[in-house]
C-alpha cells in the first residue's frame, strides 16, 4: 500500500513534469530573462491549487520537485549557450 507521503511525491513529480511539457518555451525566457515567477505566475498557482485540492496545504514537496528540475533545466541552458 502507497503511504501518503508515496502519493504526495507522485503527484509533485507528475504536476512538475506536466508544467515543464506544457510551458518549456516560457520557462526558458523566464530563465533566460530572470523573470520566470513573473511569467508563470498564473501556471504556478494553477499547479499549487492543484496540488493542494489533492494533498492539502503543505507544498514542500512540490517546490523542491520544481526547484530541482528548473535547476537541471538552468544548468542545460547555460551549458547550451
Amino acid at each position: 500500500m502507497e503511504s501518503s507521503k508515496d502519493k504526495a511525491e507522485r503527484l509533485a513529480r507528475t504536476i512538475v513534469a506536466d508544467f515543464f511539457l506544457y510551458n518549456q518555451d516560457k520557462i526558458d525566457m523566464g530563465l533566460q530573462n530572470d523573470d520566470f515567477f513573473e511569467r508563470l505566475k498564473d501556471e504556478i498557482d494553477d499547479s499549487i491549487a492543484f496540488y493542494r485540492e489533492h494533498v492539502g496545504g503543505k507544498l514542500e514537496l512540490l517546490w523542491d520537485t520544481l526547484f530541482n528540475k528548473l535547476m537541471q533545466r538552468e544548468a542545460q541552458l547555460i551549458e547550451e549557450s
